[in-house]
């Protein structure tokens, strides 16, 4: 079948991206911070973005920032300083946490790749553990996004792995795979301790306070997070 026999669909996708010098792969991988991306605009030769990086603490965060600064594809990096939430408040995604606004050499980055070939971004995208997870819109056929992935991957030299593909307009498959992609990073790191340390378990192998006490939260913090990551989970979140 041919593009001419297919019709264009409004298709959602979510993609696992891997790509070399990303300094936003490179913090989450060696430093251990994460990224969260709110979206990207492209004028010419720069890419501009967004982004909040986040930690266990200020000094975490600012060495994620440093990675920005040492990599030769970011022109400019300035931090957004009325951006909430602000060092030393407690967020949802990490302990501290900032906003920056970045540009760089859009022939490097995901974001300015995916804007010239028609993209939207459907959430914003993230990084975590070396890894980056889109969630995007794109109005086309299935031949010609398969081809358009596939020179993508070669453009940017990316390990690019197709996760989810769906037609926007039909109700979205809820998988396990899709729910867990729903958790903020700080649920899903309480989900997993208390997995590893045997809270499920029975008899439970330890306590609320000793698992909160390891990632030095209150209880209250720890039990907040746990239980709306098992409501989302179980399907009931928000």
């Amino acid at each position: 079948m041919t593009d001419s026999d297919q019709e264009r669909e409004l298709l959602e996708v979510t993609l696992d991206i891997w790509h070399p010098e990303c300094w936003g792969i490179a913090s989450t991988d060696e430093v251990g911070s994460g990224l969260v991306g709110h979206g990207a605009a492209v004028d010419g030769r720069s890419g501009y973005e967004r982004c909040t990086i986040y930690g266990d603490s200020r000094e975490h965060v600012e060495q994620a920032i440093d990675v920005a600064y040492e990599s030769p594809f970011i022109r400019t990096i300035r931090q957004v300083e009325d951006a909430v939430p602000h060092y030393g408040r407690q967020s949802l995604i990490g302990r501290t946490a900032q906003d920056v606004f970045i540009e760089y050499d859009a022939t490097e980055g995901m974001g300015a790749a995916f804007l010239s070939q028609g993209f939207v971004l459907n959430s914003s995208y993230r990084i975590e553990n070396g890894l980056e997870t889109w969630e995007l819109l794109v109005y086309t056929t299935r031949s010609s996004f398969e081809r358009t992935l596939d020179d993508i991957r070669k453009e940017r030299d990316a390990d690019i792995t197709l996760t989810r593909l769906s037609p926007a307009s039909s109700p979205s498959p809820v998988t396990s795979r899709h729910r867990q992609q729903e958790l903020t990073p700080r649920q899903r790191e309480a989900l997993t301790v208390a997995r590893k340390r045997g809270y499920y378990e029975w008899p439970r192998a330890v306590s609320v306070q000793d698992l909160a006490t390891e990632l030095d939260v209150s209880k209250a913090t720890f039990l907040e997070h746990l239980r709306n990551a098992e409501a989302k989970l179980l399907g009931d979140g928000h």
